[in-house]
């Protein structure tokens, strides 16, 4: 049985084009975006490895994943060695196959926003990573929901029973509600958050320790933005 994809349908109609593609909306010009992703999201999904590899099953794994020769595939994993120093294989897979799915969307979509300089944007990318499962999911896709929400204690299946949730969970949570107020997420509780652009391109790591760094691992996004765009063009 083949897996079933859902999207949009443009119809001209309803949906008389795609609101990020080729360029972000004119419609939405004027209003604030607040955007980001999780550092592991692949872990979420069904068949996901979880357990470290080998390096042969590493390089087997990436070559699915980004679809490339191997030269690239060498080139991919020595990119994430070099920013991540004594990363494991796994923790490497994990973060380069989310990277090469969720984040590179996630970029797309900040990008041509900003790109618009009609209305902020805010970039952030969650590191904080869960206790459950022996710590094999670490930063999984939709791990920031119960933060954001201030409901941490009702998702213990999600993020532990830790008390390293709670300040976390405050600073998100006030940042997300002053963000729907203002259209910006800054707030007493959190470090200075500064919009995106595609010069600095400002993130905020949410984690026990929150920073802001501009344009965060550079090499790596640089590597996979170009794996992406020599398989669209073959």
């Amino acid at each position: 049985m083949q897996d079933l994809n859902f999207s949009p349908v443009l119809d001209g109609k309803t949906l008389p084009a795609n609101p990020f593609d080729p360029v972000a909306s004119p419609l939405s010009a004027s209003v604030p975006l607040l955007v980001g992703s999780t550092e592991t999201e692949v872990t979420f999904n069904r068949n996901t490895p979880l357990d470290d590899m080998d390096d042969r099953t590493l390089r087997e794994r990436v070559k699915q994943t980004v679809q490339a020769d191997d030269a690239v595939v060498d080139r991919l994993i020595a990119t994430y060695r070099r920013g991540r120093a004594n990363i494991s294989n796994i923790d490497l897979y994990l973060i380069l196959a989310s990277d090469s799915s969720f984040r590179q969307g996630v970029m797309t979509l900040a990008e041509r926003k900003a790109d618009q300089k009609q209305a902020p944007v805010y970039m952030y990318y969650l590191t904080w990573r869960s206790p459950v499962r022996d710590g094999k999911l670490k930063a999984f896709h939709t791990l920031d929901i119960p933060f954001v929400f201030e409901n941490v204690d009702l998702a213990t299946a999600m993020t532990g029973a830790g008390q390293d949730r709670y300040p976390l969970q405050d600073r998100m949570s006030a940042a997300w509600a002053a963000f729907a107020r203002t259209g910006n997420p800054n707030h007493k509780g959190l470090i200075e958050w500064p919009a995106f652009d595609t010069s600095q391109r400002a993130t905020i790591f949410l984690d026990n320790d929150c920073k802001v760094v501009n344009d965060p691992h550079r090499e790596e996004r640089l590597a996979i933005s170009a794996t992406r765009r020599a398989r669209q063009s073959a």
